[in-house]
Parts: C-alpha cells; structure tokens; sequence
C-alpha cells in the first residue's frame, strides 16, 4: 500500500481504503476501497479538498478498467462500520453546531447538551481504540476551509484521545480530556464574531478580548455543575505555555494540570495544520517539527512525544524525498518519527537509509508516487 497525495493520482490506480470527507455538517464516504480511479473521480477529490488516498501496490493494476460511475460496491463488514462512523461525526458536527450556536450569549450548557456531549466523548474513544487508521483518515477529511470553533474542538478531542492511550491514561482520565477537548473553545462563542473570524493581524484590544475565552468557558461550564475541577482545569488553562509565558494565569510546568498540557499540544497542531481563508496550512511534519522545537518552552516534552507516537507524519508506505533529491518509501520507523528508515526508489533502488542515524539528509519531504519503473509497497 501507497499513501498518494491527489495531485500525484493517475487514472487506473486502485484504492487500497475508503476515502472520506465532510463539508461543515455532514460527513461521508466518497469512494469505496477497491475503486479504480477515473479522472472525474480525481478532479472531485480535489475540489472536495482531499489531500491524500491510500493505493494498491505499485498504483496502476494490469488491464484496469477506469469506469466513472464507480462509486459504490458491496458492503462488507468493514464499510458498514465505516458508515457508522461516518455517521456519528455527522451527527457530532451537527450537534457540536448547536452547541457553539453564538446567536446569544451561552450561560451555561444545558442538560441535553451535556448528554450531546458525553455521548460524542464515548464515540470518539470507541472508534479511535478500535481502529488505529480512523485518527488520521478523519483528521485529514475534517480539515477543510469552512472551518468553525466546533470543528477545531472536534479534532483536537479526537487528537487528544489518542495522547491519552499513549500516555496509558485510565479510561475515566481519557473521558475527561476528551470531554475538555470538545469544550475548550466554548467561551469563543461569547467573543464578539468579527474578532473570531478576523484574517488579519489582530489588535490588542482584540487579542485581549480573545484571551478571555478560556475564563468564559470555564465560568459556562462551571455554572452548570455538571462537570468535574480536572475538566474545568484543563478548559481554563489549555492556552497555558510551560514555560509560563501563557494565558490566563501565567501558571509554569507541571503546575499546569496534564489535561491542559495535552490539549495545548493538540490545540497547536490543528491550528497550524488546518486551512485558513488567509494563510496555507502547514505540513504535518513541518507542525510537528516546531513542536518538537518548543518542547520544554510552549509544551511539556513527554506530552509532545507521545503525540509524535500517536500521530505519526510519515507512516509506512508514504512516498518521500530526501534533501539530495532522491526519492524513497518509508519501510520503518525508530523512536524518533520524524527520522524513518526510508529505502531508495529509482535509479539507486534498493538501498536503505536509517535517517535516525544518518545526517547526511537534513530534510525529509513527501512526494507522493514515485514516477519511475520501480514501486514497493508493504
């Protein structure tokens, strides 16, 4: 299996997994694992802002038929699960929507609204735990340009979910975090929406209104009682920096509770990965790289490394470049994720770099397919 960017696809190459995406309510599956691709099918991945596919093998099979009314085949046990899912984080948007709704000032959440959400908490822990691969298929797929407060909050409680079982946190602990995370920006939806949605630089009245909402959504979620001091803690100090230059209280290190230290990370990296009407999204590497870099400053270090683990920027199979321009497939991985062990493509095929160990390449990219006589695939 190949993990292909669109951009790369050719017609006739299969899909090795479903392909998903979401518009802001509604999330589904567009086309089903098995699919060869036709070049309508690859110009809609695009527009629907797909970034990546997973592919058969070398990527075009022998005597491939490309048929453009492809989009369906027979269900199997897996694509009933993957509609189930799929269904959830539609319902979990749409809820969430209703929730952060900032038609008026929220006081406190209501008693439905608080069962929306524990019932959104335990599908998230559930699909994650059962299904290593659903993380980062839906992070990808929910990452797109009209983007909200409610969709951030999602993914950063999917992303802390996972933190939490490399961190081998408790299941009552992970509920916690996963809750805190779905509800950490609540407070946003009391800020004045020009301020929230503002593509420009902001000022410092308004970034000082804006580093109220951690206060406010506490305050929400406090008047209602029905929420624990860890979930409170970590929804009033998720803009905390470890090194106290942070926001609201200025508190340092491990007198920041461990549920706001994992969300800080999570809240960082989907910001910075994620589309913005202003600004392109950063890679997940080159994200993972500056919060490698911040560790011990912005961010607790064994907090950040077990977020390396649970979301790794270069699983095995994905197409890659190396600074001195040669082409490879990662084959391994070392305690380090972002320094795979990577064997060669091309005209030195065959040879395999432990990038861990060797400093001879300082960079790492991914390309996509390799476009030359030889494919590998794991």
């Amino acid at each position: 299996m190949l993990i292909v960017p669109v951009d790369k696809l050719r017609e006739g190459m299969q899909l090795a997994d479903n392909v998903d995406s979401t518009t802001a309510l509604e999330y589904q599956t567009l086309l089903l694992k098995g699919t060869f691709l036709s070049s309508g099918m690859i110009e809609m991945l695009k527009e629907k802002g797909i970034k990546t596919v997973h592919i058969v093998g070398g990527g075009i099979a022998d005597g491939a038929k490309v048929d453009p009314s492809i989009y369906a085949a027979r269900r199997s046990a897996d694509d009933e699960r993957n509609r189930e899912r799929n269904e959830r984080i539609g319902k979990a948007l749409r809820d969430l929507d209703e929730i952060f709704d900032c038609s008026e000032e929220i006081k406190e959440l209501s008693q439905v609204a608080v069962k929306k959400v524990d019932v959104i908490a335990d599908d998230i822990i559930n699909d994650i735990a059962s299904d290593s691969s659903f993380l980062g298929n839906q992070m990808i797929a929910l990452q797109n340009y009209d983007d909200y407060t409610y969709k951030h909050c999602l993914r950063v409680a999917m992303l802390s979910a996972s933190v939490c079982g490399e961190l081998n946190m408790t299941p009552e602990q992970t509920k916690e975090v996963v809750v805190a995370g779905l509800l950490h920006d609540i407070g946003k939806s009391n800020i004045d929406h020009d301020i929230i949605i503002k593509p420009g630089k902001l000022t410092n009245e308004e970034f000082d209104e804006i580093k109220r909402h951690p206060l406010i959504g506490y305050n929400i979620l406090k008047a209602g009682g029905n929420y624990s001091p860890n979930i409170l803690a970590g929804v009033l100090y998720h803009q905390e920096k470890y090194d106290g230059s942070g926001y609201p209280t200025g508190i340092s290190g491990d007198k920041i509770p461990l549920i706001a230290r994992i969300m800080t990370v999570c809240d960082v990296f989907d910001a910075l990965t994620s589309n913005r009407p202003y600004r392109v999204p950063w890679s997940v590497a080159e994200t993972e790289e500056y919060i490698l870099g911040g560790s011990g400053t912005h961010f607790d270090l064994t907090v950040t490394q077990a977020f390396l683990r649970a979301f790794n920027p270069y699983p095995v199979g994905t197409m890659v470049q190396l600074s001195d321009g040669r082409h490879g497939v990662v084959i391994a991985h070392s305690s380090n994720v972002l320094r795979p062990t990577v064997r060669i493509m091309g005209k030195f095929a065959g040879e395999e770099l432990d990038l861990m160990n060797d400093f001879r390449f300082l960079t790492i990219s991914v390309t996509g397919l390799y476009m030359g006589d030889d494919y590998t695939s794991n």
